[in-house]
């Protein structure tokens, strides 16, 4: 077993989307996707190795025990697993962040998953493929609305289930898709609007 974890950042900050926005958190980053959208603001190709020692360290400085593990695709990763077993025995509750392109591992609290249209060039999924084991595991869906964002993709989902439904507009088009995201609240308001708000506020 390894003594260390390779990882792209990882810090304590604040949860700013979905619903554990304004939570504490101590935010883990892991390399290596499969997709490559264009508007993709995030480093996962390269890494640092930190040892559990240095880990248990982070972890001790703060009481918080919620963790928000992202990548990168973090289920297409295969130190996941270890990762949530080493959090766990430190009592942290557990968010992972997923295209849903993978199967999702077991002893996760919280699974965001938003799928994306690079999809498609993922080995012929189609567009805002979900894996059936990452659907059904699902606590909310998160979708970024851009310019060429289907709103018949959201048909797929059965709002209401008792699951959250977020839509979140692409960053650098802001206005056009906010028109976009309105519009479908007005027909459905299961669905709600989850803003990047760390990038105003200037946090990691």
């Amino acid at each position: 077993m390894k003594e260390y974890f390779k990882l792209v950042e990882w810090y304590h900050t604040v949860q700013t989307e979905g619903r554990n926005a304004g939570r504490r958190a101590l935010f883990l980053r892991l390399p290596f996707c499969n997709l490559n959208c264009s508007w993709c603001d995030t480093e996962f190709n390269t890494f640092l190795k930190i040892t559990k020692t240095e880990l248990i360290d982070l972890i001790n400085v703060e009481k918080c025990r919620f963790a928000v593990i992202t990548g990168g695709e973090p289920t297409m990763n295969k130190q996941l697993p270890e990762l949530i077993k080493f959090l766990k025995s430190f009592g942290f509750e557990i968010a992972v962040e997923t295209n849903g392109n993978f199967p999702v591992p077991a002893n996760i609290d919280w699974v965001t998953v938003s799928p994306k249209e690079d999809s498609k060039n993922f080995k012929d999924l189609g567009a805002y493929y979900i894996d059936d084991d990452a659907f059904a595991k699902a606590s909310e869906f998160k979708y970024v609305v851009d310019d060429n964002f289907d709103l018949s993709i959201l048909d797929k989902h059965q709002t209401g289930d008792g699951r959250f439904y977020y839509l979140s507009p692409e960053y650098n088009r802001m206005k056009e898709s906010l028109e976009k995201i309105f519009d479908v609240m007005k027909k459905n308001s299961n669905w709600r609007l989850s803003l990047q708000t760390h990038k105003w506020m200037g946090i990691e």
